[in-house]
């Protein structure tokens, strides 16, 4: 039991950072419970339910309002920035689904074999790396960047935004590869001020989460659920959705105070000091 909760917690405290935390959660998972490559990666998808519990409770009253946005003869004094939110998960969510679900279906019948966490953290590092090198250019030439705001934005100007960063989001569906990280990542270089492209990270990932449980029951041969004990699988739920909340609201509160060029640099940073260990050990 011990061994899954450090899990939890690995799985609370690396979800929002530029470092993929199926990823290294597949590394203990095969080392240290001894369980198979599939049935890691399911476990590795299933432990993503707390963490995005917690992104329902922190921001419940914008998830209460873009379904809310959805009858707008019911409720008529819905901000219009809602209805922008409403509409970058459903285009967000339509792009992760276009690159998510076949690169899962790959992954799990030719990929598993020769595709490692390792490669994936790898990739994770060159995309934090282009994030360093554009926080350093914005101090040195102290250009105003991250200017998009969600309040001020035209429903129809976003469409383009929201559909590339759901296609990024997709291939977080491989080992390794951080989805907060490129998800992030794409949607600060797509010139939004860090606040928002926060939450609008966080918005997305709930419906990618449920989607690739969902397909983890329908496709997952080697599938946990069914298989782990459901006391084990209410307790890490419960485990990464107290840490990841804290460790959530932990990076808000980084973002509403830290210059935007600062703010990609320390972001890109911290995937360095965090996956080249696990690399070296690995």
């Amino acid at each position: 039991m011990i061994e899954y909760i450090i899990i939890a917690i690995v799985q609370g405290l690396f979800e929002w950072l530029p470092i993929s935390s199926s990823g290294q959660v597949l590394i203990i998972s095969i080392n240290f419970l001894g369980i198979t490559p599939s049935e890691a990666y399911s476990l590795a998808i299933w432990l993503h339910l707390g963490t995005s519990l917690a992104v329902l409770l922190k921001f419940r009253r914008d998830y209460v309002s873009i379904v809310k946005s959805l009858f707008p003869k019911k409720y008529d004094d819905i901000e219009d920035s809602y209805t922008v939110k409403r509409n970058w998960l459903i285009i967000g969510t339509l792009g992760t689904a276009i690159s998510g679900i076949p690169l899962y279906l790959i992954f799990k019948v030719i990929l598993k074999n020769y595709y490692s966490a390792a490669q994936g953290d790898i990739i994770t590092l060159i995309i934090c790396g282009l994030l360093i090198i554009t926080g350093i250019i914005l101090l040195l030439k102290k250009n105003k960047f991250g200017i998009k705001n969600v309040k001020e934005m035209p429903p129809t100007l976003f469409e383009k935004d929201s559909f590339l960063a759901g296609l990024a989001q997709g291939f977080s569906v491989l080992p390794g590869i951080s989805r907060s990280g490129i998800t992030l990542s794409t949607i600060l270089f797509e010139n939004y001020n860090q606040e928002d492209a926060l939450k609008l990270s966080f918005l997305i990932s709930v419906p990618a989460v449920f989607g690739s449980i969902g397909v983890d029951i329908i496709f997952g041969q080697g599938s946990i659920f069914g298989s782990l004990n459901i006391l084990i699988i209410l307790i890490i739920t419960l485990i990464s959705f107290g840490v990841g909340y804290l460790s959530m609201e932990f990076l808000i509160k980084i973002a509403s105070k830290v210059n935007f060029g600062y703010f990609c640099i320390i972001y890109g940073i911290i995937s360095y000091i965090i996956i080249i260990p696990f690399l070296l050990i690995g």
